[in-house]
């Protein structure tokens, strides 16, 4: 019976990953909390286009620029992608940005979690892994903050990217035009 059980889970997990590209970044196996200290996986936002960064909260300018360039991507796809996407924000502060804290900075922006998941990290190996496979490179400094690049992508349902951009300062709409293509 055992075996039987084994060979059951075996296929399952074979079966699932078989579903994904071979450049999803749903092949991922880390473990997240979301705001809510639920544990995530992120092939669990497959099925709906994400767009998708990584930022800390204790950030002073980046980053809340970064939450205000999504939140602005947002306001020109909602109309007609509604409930058809998932923003996800992915910590690479491990230390500061628990779950709580990640409920409580949400609320201060007004960030709906029907649209918005924080995802905090439980080792710095995990948000490393992440931010490898995004493109995102960060260090921590002495003083805690941290010094990053500002990467937005867009995954499709299967996890692929299909669309990113790489500074604060560019043009939102190669984003934009990935949930009308």
């Amino acid at each position: 019976m055992k075996f039987i059980v084994s060979g059951l889970v075996l296929f399952y997990c074979v079966m699932s990953f078989a579903n994904f590209p071979k450049d999803s970044i749903y092949h991922l196996n880390s473990n997240w909390k979301d705001q809510n200290n639920k544990a995530v996986s992120l092939k669990e936002f497959a099925g709906k286009k994400v767009i998708i960064g990584m930022v800390y909260t204790k950030c002073p300018h980046a980053c809340p620029m970064t939450i205000s360039k999504i939140k602005e991507i947002e306001r020109k796809i909602e109309k007609a992608n509604k409930g058809k996407y998932r923003i996800v924000l992915a910590s690479f502060d491990p230390k500061r940005d628990t779950p709580e804290h990640l409920k409580k900075y949400m609320k201060s922006r007004s960030l709906s979690e029907s649209e918005w998941t924080f995802l905090s990290a439980g080792s710095d190996l995990v948000a490393r892994e992440l931010a490898v496979v995004l493109g995102i490179s960060f260090k921590e400094l002495e003083d805690g903050e941290f010094s990053h690049s500002n990467v937005i992508s867009v995954l499709n349902e299967q996890g692929v990217r299909i669309a990113k951009i790489e500074s604060l300062s560019a043009d939102i709409e190669p984003i934009v035009k990935a949930f009308k293509d």
